[in-house]
Protein backbone atom coordinates (compact mmCIF):
# COMPACT_ATOMS: atom_id res chain seq x y z
CA UNK A 1 0.00 0.00 0.00
CA UNK A 2 0.99 3.48 -0.11
CA UNK A 3 1.20 5.93 -3.16
CA UNK A 4 -0.34 5.22 -6.41
CA UNK A 5 -1.32 7.05 -10.21
CA UNK A 6 -4.85 7.77 -10.39
CA UNK A 7 -5.85 6.87 -14.53
CA UNK A 8 -8.25 6.89 -16.72
CA UNK A 9 -7.48 4.53 -18.97
CA UNK A 10 -3.98 5.32 -19.90
CA UNK A 11 -4.77 9.04 -18.93
CA UNK A 12 -2.84 10.46 -15.78
CA UNK A 13 -5.02 12.32 -13.66
CA UNK A 14 -3.17 12.45 -10.39
CA UNK A 15 -1.87 10.83 -7.32
CA UNK A 16 -3.88 9.41 -4.27
CA UNK A 17 -2.29 7.51 -1.26
CA UNK A 18 -3.85 5.14 1.09
CA UNK A 19 -3.84 3.61 4.44
CA UNK A 20 -1.83 0.07 4.82
CA UNK A 21 -3.95 -0.92 7.27
CA UNK A 22 -7.47 0.28 6.44
CA UNK A 23 -7.21 1.15 2.23
CA UNK A 24 -8.94 4.36 2.71
CA UNK A 25 -7.76 7.46 1.23
CA UNK A 26 -5.25 9.54 3.26
CA UNK A 27 -3.88 12.52 0.43
CA UNK A 28 -4.92 13.33 -3.16
CA UNK A 29 -4.18 15.72 -5.74
CA UNK A 30 -6.15 14.75 -9.01
CA UNK A 31 -6.48 16.97 -12.12
CA UNK A 32 -9.15 18.04 -14.45
CA UNK A 33 -9.46 14.63 -15.81
CA UNK A 34 -10.69 13.23 -12.37
CA UNK A 35 -13.89 11.85 -10.85
CA UNK A 36 -16.35 14.55 -10.22
CA UNK A 37 -16.10 15.31 -14.02
CA UNK A 38 -12.60 16.93 -13.12
CA UNK A 39 -13.34 19.15 -10.03
CA UNK A 40 -12.18 16.63 -6.97
CA UNK A 41 -10.32 17.65 -4.07
CA UNK A 42 -9.09 15.29 -1.00
CA UNK A 43 -12.60 14.91 0.59
CA UNK A 44 -14.51 13.88 -2.58
CA UNK A 45 -12.22 11.66 -3.07
CA UNK A 46 -12.56 9.59 0.08
CA UNK A 47 -16.06 9.71 -0.70
CA UNK A 48 -15.68 8.17 -3.97
CA UNK A 49 -13.56 5.57 -3.08
CA UNK A 50 -15.55 4.27 -0.17
CA UNK A 51 -18.46 4.19 -1.83
CA UNK A 52 -16.47 2.35 -4.90
CA UNK A 53 -15.98 -0.02 -2.24
CA UNK A 54 -17.95 -3.29 -1.43
CA UNK A 55 -20.62 -2.69 1.28
CA UNK A 56 -19.15 -4.49 4.30
CA UNK A 57 -22.73 -5.82 4.90
CA UNK A 58 -22.53 -7.82 2.07
CA UNK A 59 -21.97 -11.69 2.58
CA UNK A 60 -19.72 -12.19 0.18
CA UNK A 61 -16.99 -9.56 0.39
CA UNK A 62 -17.22 -11.05 4.29
CA UNK A 63 -16.34 -14.25 2.87
CA UNK A 64 -13.34 -12.66 0.72
CA UNK A 65 -11.56 -10.43 3.23
CA UNK A 66 -11.81 -13.63 5.86
CA UNK A 67 -10.38 -16.28 3.52
CA UNK A 68 -7.46 -13.25 2.06
CA UNK A 69 -6.97 -12.15 5.72
CA UNK A 70 -8.11 -8.24 4.43
CA UNK A 71 -9.54 -6.28 6.74
CA UNK A 72 -11.78 -3.70 4.88
CA UNK A 73 -13.18 -3.85 1.94
CA UNK A 74 -11.28 -0.68 0.78
CA UNK A 75 -8.34 -2.76 1.42
CA UNK A 76 -9.43 -5.03 -1.12
CA UNK A 77 -10.33 -2.47 -3.72
CA UNK A 78 -6.89 -1.41 -3.74
CA UNK A 79 -5.50 -4.88 -3.83
CA UNK A 80 -7.74 -5.09 -7.14
CA UNK A 81 -5.95 -1.57 -8.89
CA UNK A 82 -9.73 0.11 -8.15
CA UNK A 83 -11.00 -1.52 -11.26
CA UNK A 84 -14.73 -1.06 -12.04
CA UNK A 85 -16.55 -2.78 -14.98
CA UNK A 86 -19.01 0.60 -15.32
CA UNK A 87 -15.71 2.87 -15.75
CA UNK A 88 -11.98 3.05 -16.59
CA UNK A 89 -10.67 4.59 -13.83
CA UNK A 90 -7.81 2.58 -11.79
CA UNK A 91 -4.94 3.17 -9.32
CA UNK A 92 -1.64 2.13 -10.23
CA UNK A 93 1.45 1.50 -7.89
CA UNK A 94 3.72 4.65 -8.93
CA UNK A 95 7.04 1.64 -9.43
CA UNK A 96 4.91 -0.20 -11.42
CA UNK A 97 4.85 -0.27 -14.93
CA UNK A 98 1.19 -1.10 -15.99
CA UNK A 99 -1.01 0.05 -18.45
CA UNK A 100 -4.70 -0.22 -19.11
CA UNK A 101 -4.12 -3.43 -21.68
CA UNK A 102 -2.28 -4.73 -18.77
CA UNK A 103 -4.96 -4.75 -15.87
CA UNK A 104 -8.58 -3.93 -18.67
CA UNK A 105 -10.97 -6.10 -16.86
CA UNK A 106 -12.75 -7.13 -19.75
CA UNK A 107 -9.29 -8.74 -21.40
CA UNK A 108 -9.64 -11.58 -18.28
CA UNK A 109 -12.66 -12.72 -19.05
CA UNK A 110 -11.45 -16.09 -20.24
CA UNK A 111 -9.93 -16.69 -16.18
CA UNK A 112 -13.05 -15.88 -14.74
CA UNK A 113 -15.18 -18.96 -14.87
CA UNK A 114 -15.43 -19.09 -10.98
CA UNK A 115 -18.77 -17.62 -9.28
CA UNK A 116 -15.88 -15.04 -7.42
CA UNK A 117 -13.37 -14.72 -9.64
CA UNK A 118 -9.67 -14.91 -8.25
CA UNK A 119 -7.44 -12.66 -7.78
CA UNK A 120 -3.35 -13.30 -8.33
CA UNK A 121 -0.38 -11.52 -10.68
CA UNK A 122 -2.57 -12.81 -13.72
CA UNK A 123 -6.36 -11.79 -12.74
CA UNK A 124 -8.52 -9.10 -10.93
CA UNK A 125 -11.70 -9.32 -9.11
CA UNK A 126 -14.26 -7.22 -11.19
CA UNK A 127 -16.71 -7.35 -7.68
CA UNK A 128 -14.14 -5.44 -5.50
CA UNK A 129 -16.21 -2.10 -6.77
CA UNK A 130 -19.69 -3.43 -7.11
CA UNK A 131 -21.78 -1.36 -4.88
CA UNK A 132 -25.33 -1.84 -3.28
CA UNK A 133 -26.05 -4.16 -0.80
CA UNK A 134 -27.63 -6.72 -2.40
CA UNK A 135 -25.29 -9.60 -3.21
CA UNK A 136 -24.33 -9.71 -6.59
CA UNK A 137 -21.27 -10.82 -9.23
CA UNK A 138 -20.20 -10.41 -12.71
CA UNK A 139 -20.57 -13.01 -15.15
CA UNK A 140 -17.96 -12.74 -17.38
CA UNK A 141 -18.38 -16.05 -19.00
CA UNK A 142 -20.44 -14.95 -22.06
CA UNK A 143 -20.01 -12.20 -25.22
CA UNK A 144 -21.35 -9.54 -22.58
CA UNK A 145 -20.41 -8.98 -18.65
CA UNK A 146 -23.89 -10.37 -17.29
CA UNK A 147 -25.00 -8.78 -13.48
CA UNK A 148 -26.06 -11.48 -11.43
CA UNK A 149 -27.95 -10.09 -8.64
CA UNK A 150 -29.33 -12.90 -5.97
CA UNK A 151 -32.64 -12.71 -3.77
CA UNK A 152 -33.12 -15.35 -1.10
CA UNK A 153 -35.20 -12.94 1.34
CA UNK A 154 -38.79 -12.39 0.74
CA UNK A 155 -39.51 -14.99 -2.01
CA UNK A 156 -37.04 -13.36 -4.28
CA UNK A 157 -39.04 -10.47 -4.70
CA UNK A 158 -36.32 -7.84 -5.00
CA UNK A 159 -35.03 -9.84 -8.02
CA UNK A 160 -38.54 -10.50 -9.30
CA UNK A 161 -39.29 -6.75 -9.09
CA UNK A 162 -36.62 -6.24 -11.39
CA UNK A 163 -38.53 -8.25 -14.27
CA UNK A 164 -41.84 -6.59 -13.51
CA UNK A 165 -39.61 -3.06 -13.56
CA UNK A 166 -38.75 -4.17 -17.19
CA UNK A 167 -42.26 -5.55 -18.47
CA UNK A 168 -43.30 -1.65 -17.23
CA UNK A 169 -40.64 -0.05 -19.21
CA UNK A 170 -41.37 -2.37 -22.51
CA UNK A 171 -45.30 -1.27 -22.30
CA UNK A 172 -44.36 2.30 -22.75
CA UNK A 173 -44.51 3.70 -26.25
CA UNK A 174 -41.61 6.67 -24.88
CA UNK A 175 -37.74 6.20 -25.89
CA UNK A 176 -36.30 6.51 -22.60
CA UNK A 177 -33.80 3.81 -21.56
CA UNK A 178 -33.92 1.02 -19.21
CA UNK A 179 -32.11 -2.11 -18.50
CA UNK A 180 -33.95 -5.25 -19.26
CA UNK A 181 -33.71 -7.92 -16.25
CA UNK A 182 -34.27 -11.73 -16.80
CA UNK A 183 -34.83 -14.15 -13.71
CA UNK A 184 -33.96 -17.46 -12.82
CA UNK A 185 -34.48 -19.48 -10.09
CA UNK A 186 -31.79 -21.41 -8.07
CA UNK A 187 -31.55 -24.74 -6.69
CA UNK A 188 -31.73 -23.65 -3.13
CA UNK A 189 -35.13 -21.54 -3.66
CA UNK A 190 -33.27 -17.97 -4.55
CA UNK A 191 -34.01 -16.12 -7.52
CA UNK A 192 -31.81 -14.03 -9.38
CA UNK A 193 -32.23 -11.28 -11.41
CA UNK A 194 -29.63 -10.89 -14.43
CA UNK A 195 -28.67 -8.07 -17.05
CA UNK A 196 -26.31 -7.17 -19.71
CA UNK A 197 -23.72 -3.73 -18.96
CA UNK A 198 -24.76 -1.01 -20.27
CA UNK A 199 -21.61 0.10 -19.80
CA UNK A 200 -18.07 -0.74 -22.44
CA UNK A 201 -14.82 -0.01 -22.83
CA UNK A 202 -15.81 3.01 -24.80
CA UNK A 203 -19.30 4.33 -22.79
CA UNK A 204 -18.92 4.75 -18.83
CA UNK A 205 -21.22 5.44 -16.22
CA UNK A 206 -21.17 8.50 -14.31
CA UNK A 207 -23.06 8.11 -11.18
CA UNK A 208 -25.43 11.08 -10.42
CA UNK A 209 -23.36 11.91 -6.63
CA UNK A 210 -20.27 12.92 -8.97
CA UNK A 211 -22.42 15.03 -11.47
CA UNK A 212 -24.13 16.92 -8.50
CA UNK A 213 -20.79 17.04 -6.65
CA UNK A 214 -18.63 18.65 -9.41
CA UNK A 215 -20.12 21.92 -8.03
CA UNK A 216 -20.71 23.57 -4.92
CA UNK A 217 -22.99 22.22 -2.42
CA UNK A 218 -27.03 22.66 -3.16
CA UNK A 219 -29.88 21.04 -0.92
CA UNK A 220 -32.05 20.84 -4.34
CA UNK A 221 -30.18 17.29 -5.70
CA UNK A 222 -32.32 17.30 -8.60
CA UNK A 223 -32.15 20.76 -9.83
CA UNK A 224 -27.84 20.56 -9.49
CA UNK A 225 -28.53 17.16 -11.41
CA UNK A 226 -29.87 18.89 -14.41
CA UNK A 227 -28.32 22.19 -14.00
CA UNK A 228 -24.93 20.72 -14.38
CA UNK A 229 -26.01 18.37 -16.94
CA UNK A 230 -26.55 21.23 -19.37
CA UNK A 231 -23.52 22.90 -18.57
CA UNK A 232 -21.69 19.77 -19.05
CA UNK A 233 -24.22 19.68 -22.69
CA UNK A 234 -26.45 17.69 -22.19
CA UNK A 235 -29.98 18.96 -23.58
CA UNK A 236 -32.07 20.30 -20.32
CA UNK A 237 -35.11 18.91 -21.83
CA UNK A 238 -33.71 15.49 -22.69
CA UNK A 239 -32.81 15.30 -18.87
CA UNK A 240 -35.82 16.91 -17.31
CA UNK A 241 -38.12 14.26 -19.16
CA UNK A 242 -35.48 11.23 -18.00
CA UNK A 243 -35.93 12.68 -14.36
CA UNK A 244 -39.53 13.07 -15.20
CA UNK A 245 -40.18 9.34 -15.93
CA UNK A 246 -37.91 8.06 -13.76
CA UNK A 247 -39.87 9.77 -10.73
CA UNK A 248 -43.19 8.83 -12.43
CA UNK A 249 -42.41 5.11 -12.69
CA UNK A 250 -40.63 5.15 -9.56
CA UNK A 251 -43.60 6.23 -7.91
CA UNK A 252 -45.98 3.59 -9.55
CA UNK A 253 -43.53 1.10 -8.62
CA UNK A 254 -42.83 2.31 -5.02
CA UNK A 255 -39.47 2.28 -5.26
CA UNK A 256 -37.92 3.45 -2.48
CA UNK A 257 -34.17 2.78 -2.99
CA UNK A 258 -33.48 5.85 -6.04
CA UNK A 259 -30.68 7.81 -4.44
CA UNK A 260 -27.99 9.32 -5.85
CA UNK A 261 -25.88 6.16 -6.82
CA UNK A 262 -28.55 4.71 -8.79
CA UNK A 263 -29.16 7.17 -12.02
CA UNK A 264 -26.74 9.11 -13.55
CA UNK A 265 -25.35 9.52 -17.21
CA UNK A 266 -23.33 7.72 -19.69
CA UNK A 267 -20.16 9.37 -20.84
CA UNK A 268 -17.72 8.96 -23.82
CA UNK A 269 -14.60 7.11 -22.02
CA UNK A 270 -12.07 8.71 -24.99
CA UNK A 271 -13.33 12.19 -25.33
CA UNK A 272 -15.12 12.61 -21.84
CA UNK A 273 -18.03 14.20 -23.58
CA UNK A 274 -21.48 13.59 -21.95
CA UNK A 275 -23.35 11.40 -23.85
CA UNK A 276 -26.73 10.77 -22.52
CA UNK A 277 -28.46 9.91 -19.03
CA UNK A 278 -28.03 6.43 -18.01
CA UNK A 279 -30.82 4.15 -18.71
CA UNK A 280 -32.85 3.41 -16.06
CA UNK A 281 -31.98 0.64 -13.52
CA UNK A 282 -31.83 -1.24 -10.03
CA UNK A 283 -35.61 -1.51 -8.96
CA UNK A 284 -34.98 -4.50 -6.51
CA UNK A 285 -36.07 -2.46 -3.24
CA UNK A 286 -39.63 -1.69 -4.77
CA UNK A 287 -43.48 -3.16 -4.93
CA UNK A 288 -44.00 -3.51 -1.43
CA UNK A 289 -41.33 -6.11 -0.96
CA UNK A 290 -40.94 -6.27 2.70
CA UNK A 291 -44.27 -5.50 3.76
CA UNK A 292 -47.01 -7.16 4.16
CA UNK A 293 -50.97 -7.05 5.47
CA UNK A 294 -54.01 -8.69 5.45
CA UNK A 295 -55.49 -5.76 3.51
CA UNK A 296 -54.43 -3.30 1.25
CA UNK A 297 -52.72 0.14 2.63
CA UNK A 298 -54.66 3.47 2.62
CA UNK A 299 -53.71 6.15 0.00
CA UNK A 300 -51.96 7.87 3.16
CA UNK A 301 -50.27 4.91 4.53
CA UNK A 302 -48.77 4.63 0.94
CA UNK A 303 -47.62 8.36 0.84
CA UNK A 304 -46.39 7.69 4.72
CA UNK A 305 -43.68 5.43 3.04
CA UNK A 306 -39.98 7.34 3.58
CA UNK A 307 -37.21 6.21 0.14
CA UNK A 308 -34.09 6.48 0.62
CA UNK A 309 -34.07 8.46 -2.67
CA UNK A 310 -33.14 12.15 -3.76
CA UNK A 311 -36.58 13.11 -1.85
CA UNK A 312 -37.29 11.32 1.65
CA UNK A 313 -40.90 10.97 0.25
CA UNK A 314 -42.60 10.22 -2.94
CA UNK A 315 -44.77 13.11 -3.08
CA UNK A 316 -41.85 15.12 -2.97
CA UNK A 317 -40.79 13.91 -6.24
CA UNK A 318 -43.92 14.13 -7.84
CA UNK A 319 -44.26 17.97 -7.41
CA UNK A 320 -40.93 18.41 -9.44
CA UNK A 321 -42.63 17.00 -12.50
CA UNK A 322 -43.16 19.05 -15.55
CA UNK A 323 -44.03 16.38 -18.50
CA UNK A 324 -46.77 14.12 -16.12
CA UNK A 325 -47.76 12.68 -19.59
CA UNK A 326 -43.76 10.86 -19.77
CA UNK A 327 -45.65 7.52 -18.67
CA UNK A 328 -48.58 6.59 -20.87
CA UNK A 329 -51.50 4.51 -17.62
CA UNK A 330 -53.05 2.89 -20.45
CA UNK A 331 -50.49 0.96 -21.36
CA UNK A 332 -49.05 -0.18 -17.89
CA UNK A 333 -49.98 -3.72 -16.82
CA UNK A 334 -53.12 -4.11 -14.91
CA UNK A 335 -53.79 -5.45 -11.51
CA UNK A 336 -54.85 -8.46 -12.40
CA UNK A 337 -51.43 -9.22 -14.60
CA UNK A 338 -49.22 -7.68 -11.69
CA UNK A 339 -51.40 -10.41 -8.74
CA UNK A 340 -50.49 -13.27 -11.93
CA UNK A 341 -46.85 -12.04 -12.60
CA UNK A 342 -46.17 -12.58 -8.71
CA UNK A 343 -48.06 -15.49 -7.60
CA UNK A 344 -47.06 -17.49 -10.70
CA UNK A 345 -43.38 -16.59 -9.90
CA UNK A 346 -43.52 -18.27 -6.37
CA UNK A 347 -45.06 -15.19 -4.23
CA UNK A 348 -48.21 -16.31 -2.02
CA UNK A 349 -51.28 -15.54 -3.45
CA UNK A 350 -52.32 -13.00 -0.38
CA UNK A 351 -48.99 -11.18 -0.58
CA UNK A 352 -49.05 -10.92 -4.60
CA UNK A 353 -52.83 -9.65 -4.17
CA UNK A 354 -51.38 -7.42 -1.54
CA UNK A 355 -48.96 -5.68 -3.67
CA UNK A 356 -51.39 -5.62 -6.91
CA UNK A 357 -54.43 -3.76 -5.13
CA UNK A 358 -51.01 -1.28 -3.87
CA UNK A 359 -49.98 -1.03 -7.37
CA UNK A 360 -53.66 -0.09 -8.40
CA UNK A 361 -54.05 2.81 -5.79
CA UNK A 362 -50.58 3.92 -7.46
CA UNK A 363 -51.94 4.04 -11.00
CA UNK A 364 -55.00 5.61 -9.77
CA UNK A 365 -53.01 8.61 -7.84
CA UNK A 366 -50.72 8.96 -11.25
CA UNK A 367 -53.84 9.29 -13.42
CA UNK A 368 -55.12 12.02 -11.14
CA UNK A 369 -52.25 13.88 -10.75
CA UNK A 370 -51.91 13.69 -14.89
CA UNK A 371 -54.95 15.18 -14.83
CA UNK A 372 -54.32 18.37 -12.21
CA UNK A 373 -54.93 16.65 -8.54
CA UNK A 374 -52.46 17.54 -6.39
CA UNK A 375 -50.87 14.18 -4.55
CA UNK A 376 -49.88 14.77 -1.11
CA UNK A 377 -50.27 13.12 2.79
CA UNK A 378 -51.57 16.30 3.56
CA UNK A 379 -55.02 16.27 1.15
CA UNK A 380 -54.87 12.30 1.76
CA UNK A 381 -55.77 13.00 5.67
CA UNK A 382 -57.86 15.56 5.06
CA UNK A 383 -59.99 13.55 3.32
Amino acid sequence: MGDYRLMHKDRYCGTISLDPITGNVLRADINEYGPYLGHADLEKMKRWWTLRAVPASRNIIKDILKKQNILTPTLYLAKNLGLSMTDTYWICPVDARLSWEDVNLRNFKMLNYERIPYHNASSYDPNASLGGQMEKYWDLTGEKPVLVKESYKYFGQQSLNEVFATLLHESQPGKVPYVSYWSRTTADRGVLALCEAFTSENVEFIPAYEVVGSRKKNADLLGSFIAVCKEEGLSEDIVQRYMDYQILTDFIISNTDEHLQNFGILRDADTGKLLSPAPVFDSGNSMFFAEFAAKPWSRSRILEMETSGIFKREEKGLARVVYKDMVDLSCCPTKQEVAEFYASSGVPEEKAAFIAENYQTKLDMVHEFQHGKKITLYLEKGR
